[in-house]
């Protein structure tokens, strides 16, 4: 009986001894697998992270062929450039008005909230239309003619 005793012991002393040692050593795995891991927003498109430089944004390096580019600055004649319709007239019954635009492929008549190209009518006036693209609002009056808001 003593025999046996002495036998689970020294197997309870054996086993505490192997797992007192490993317990730290599966902690310290686990907390290097959560460094190496990212965590980031499911639910929209990953893209890589640029590498950061310490020169300008407009440079080349010479050893490393990959040129960066400040994004390209939109002005307002850019916009009025780019207009993908005139308006040819409105026709006004009570309260309701409604725009005729020449698209460039017909004459459509609008009541609100067209779009084309990214370019939105949002109200239509008395004698012309709001225009929005791009965080610009102008005004295209008939006729043509074009001022900003």
């Amino acid at each position: 009986m003593f025999k046996i005793n002495r036998f689970i012991l020294y197997t309870s002393i054996l086993l505490f001894l192997i797992f007192s040692f490993s317990l730290p050593l599966l902690a310290q795995e686990n907390e290097e697998e959560t460094e190496e891991r990212v965590f980031r927003n499911p639910f929209i498109e990953y893209v890589e992270p640029a590498p950061a430089n310490n020169s300008n944004t407009s440079s080349t390096n010479p050893g490393n062929n990959t040129t960066q580019r400040a994004e390209p600055v939109i002005t307002f004649a850019d916009i009025k450039s780019g207009l993908p319709f005139q308006l040819d007239g409105i026709i006004t019954s009570g309260t309701n008005r409604i725009a005729i635009v020449d698209t460039g492929d017909g004459v459509e008549f609008v009541r609100s909230s067209f779009e084309k190209d990214n370019y939105y009518i949002s109200a239509i006036n008395q004698d012309s239309i709001i225009v929005n693209n791009r965080g610009f609002t102008f005004q295209l009056r008939i006729g043509g003619e074009i001022n900003e808001r």
